[in-house]
């Protein structure tokens, strides 16, 4: 019995200590850009037909919660077949060469982003929009507590690519801590609702690949297109990109260095 409270315990400490960094993160932000700095970034507020409000607030804290106890439950996930042997995770930055961190970092990252684009494109069929996705889509205009705002099994299906990886493929944890944290701040930039990155962006060859606040907008103004998650890539490569996005882009941030000109 004191095992399983202490269990529970542990459940409960987890989920808090998610909770509480996601909210502190994701308010600090929505002060800061959406409250502070409002009015001087006013110029690089990307377009949207409908502002959000009170309610969808609400709508995405109460879905964000949900999000965060079903990655709770992913922990636990992990933390028992690491356990029992059949996860290949290690403590030890000892077990891996240089090379190795790597190349597995990077193939994470890959992996972790086509896995989003595939199963994001298809939450866009009818069944799993009206079900699952629709969810999300609620917030036209994003803030940045649309981040997690998700069905509960639309947020497992997408990180569920961690858990047959783990399983074949040897992974520092402190590499897993890192790439959460790089998901979450790819998140809030996604839907921080004000395009930051420099007008530059889309004519570096290799940097206008990246994702951006302004082309993850365009996916919750216009719904069928720009499914990525942290690059563009896959949305060129298979027809999906929304039509018009570096204009749009170009146009945002042109407009904020024009409001910034004395």
């Amino acid at each position: 019995m004191n095992g399983r409270t202490s269990d529970v315990a542990g459940l409960v400490a987890t989920f808090f200590g998610q909770a509480v960094a996601y909210f502190g993160v994701v308010g600090l932000v929505w002060l800061l850009v959406w409250k502070v700095f409002a009015a001087r970034l006013a110029g690089r507020k990307v377009p949207t037909p409908r502002p959000s409000d009170r309610a969808q607030l609400l709508h995405e804290v109460r879905y964000s919660l949900a999000t965060l106890a079903f990655g709770t439950l992913g922990v636990v996930v992990i933390s028992w077949l690491s356990e029992h042997g059949y996860a290949r995770l290690s403590a030890n930055p000892a077990d891996f060469s240089p090379g190795q961190l790597a190349l597995t970092f990077g193939g994470l990252l890959l992996l972790n982003d086509l896995w989003f684009y595939g199963f994001h494109r298809l939450l866009h069929t009818r069944w799993a929009f009206t079900h699952l996705h629709s969810v999300h889509h609620r917030s036209v205009e994003v803030t940045p507590f649309s981040s997690y705002s998700f069905h509960p099994l639309e947020g497992f299906l997408l990180g569920a690519w961690i858990y047959p990886v783990c399983l074949w493929v040897p992974i520092w944890l402190p590499m897993l801590a890192a790439l959460q944290a790089l998901g979450l701040a790819n998140n809030v930039m996604s839907h921080l609702g004000y395009e930051l990155w420099p007008a530059w962006l889309v004519r570096v060859p290799g940097l206008r690949w990246v994702n951006s606040a302004t082309f993850h907008s365009l996916h919750h103004t216009r719904v069928n297109g720009n499914f990525g998650l942290m690059l563009r890539v896959w949305d060129r490569l298979l027809g999906t990109e929304v039509p018009g996005y570096d204009e749009v882009f170009r146009s945002v941030t042109k407009s904020g260095s024009s409001r910034r000109a004395p």
